[in-house]
């Protein structure tokens, strides 16, 4: 299946804080990897293919990704529940210094984060 190079990159923005529960003790320098590919990404590179790649080593990065790029999600154990339901507000914020760190506000009145790269508070995202 061939995917946008966009897709890609707005899945790593929004894997990064997931990494910790993902990955346990590799999740820092995985971090770090896709930060700088994202950096490159930024000034023209081409980098999503190798950013696949590197989350596919990983069986809890693959398996995440390809829910994110799937077109129907495939989460396991999940269910719609019977009669019409609703989407989920989620506010989105993102790193306004590098764009390379996507992180979304499921719970209300929940501490927004720093970017890991850049050490600034995320903003709304648009």
């Amino acid at each position: 299946m061939v995917f946008e190079p966009e897709d890609i990159l707005e899945g790593t923005r929004s894997i990064r804080p997931f990494l910790p529960e993902l990955l346990g003790d590799d999740a820092v320098q995985v971090d770090y990897q896709l930060s700088e590919l994202l950096a490159q990404a930024k000034a023209g590179q081409q980098v999503h293919e190798q950013i696949l790649e590197m989350l596919k080593s990983y069986p809890n990065t693959r398996n995440w990704i390809a829910e994110f790029l799937s077109e129907k999600p495939i989460s396991k154990g999940f269910e719609e529940l019977p009669g019409k339901g609703q989407p989920i507000s989620a506010s989105k914020y993102r790193c306004p210094e590098g764009d390379d760190y996507t992180w979304y506000r499921r719970v209300v009145g929940a501490t927004i984060p720093k970017c890991p790269t850049h050490k600034v508070p995320l903003i709304p995202a648009d």
